[in-house]
């Protein structure tokens, strides 16, 4: 098993006389990685790589279901003891949960290669990651999608209404392909030729681009 020998914001090694904070360690990966992404925990091993060891496998896998039994929402997680230099140690995987944000407490994150207390505007976006629209966008953050504007007459006292002559979407002209580089519960911010747009969730309606299979978003007028 070849791993960095360095840790991360989605890694940590812990020491079988370590894991005291176990607890708070799930829970901020739960709450940080992001969709498609796995943090790693490998129990047994030093900060740089050297193989400790555990003694009892089985009661370090234990101790880690009666930790994640304590997190609620339920977090997606795996266990399985491996061998590394002829010492035993356990590994423990942790995946993106849509039911985010999880508690064992207080609710942690991860910052760099720290476990660190949410800051409370951190909290609030994981709470609107709870959200249906926001948590479907949050899923492709960072990732292609295609923008198209709605098109037709801006109806009376809307941000662009004023002209009957022109039916197309005033800022999205055509079908765009763009990066979706930023989502919270009141807008989204998407990069298109290396210039950010940005648009109110509320004139957003979510599709799907069957020719490009991936997200389509409708912009209203």
């Amino acid at each position: 098993m070849n791993e960095l020998p360095w840790e991360d914001a989605l890694l940590e090694r812990k020491v079988e006389s370590d894991l005291k904070d176990l607890l708070k360690t799930l829970v901020a990966f739960a709450n940080s990685v992001r969709p498609e992404h796995t943090a790693t925990i490998l129990i047994g091993e030093k900060n740089d790589g050297t193989v400790q060891g555990v003694t009892n496998p089985d009661q370090i896998q234990k101790k880690v279901r009666s930790d994640c039994d304590e997190i609620y929402p339920s977090i997606v997680w795996r266990s399985q003891v491996y061998e590394r230099d002829g010492k035993h140690c356990v590994r423990v995987e942790i995946e993106y949960s849509v039911e985010t944000p999880h508690f064992g407490g207080i609710a942690w994150v991860r910052r760099g290669s720290e476990t660190v207390k949410a800051a409370d505007e951190v909290f609030q976006r994981l709470i609107e990651f709870r959200l249906s629209k926001v948590r479907e966008l949050a899923m492709w953050l960072d990732k292609e999608v295609t923008v198209k504007g709605e098109t037709g007459v801006p109806p009376v006292g809307s941000y662009f209404s004023g002209s009957t002559s022109n039916p197309y979407h005033p800022r999205w002209h055509e079908q765009a392909d763009a990066k979706l580089n930023f989502v919270n519960s009141f807008w989204a911010t998407f990069e298109v030729e290396s210039k950010n747009h940005s648009e109110p969730l509320e004139k957003l309606t979510l599709s799907w681009d069957d020719s490009k299979n991936r997200l389509l978003l409708l912009v209203k007028l």
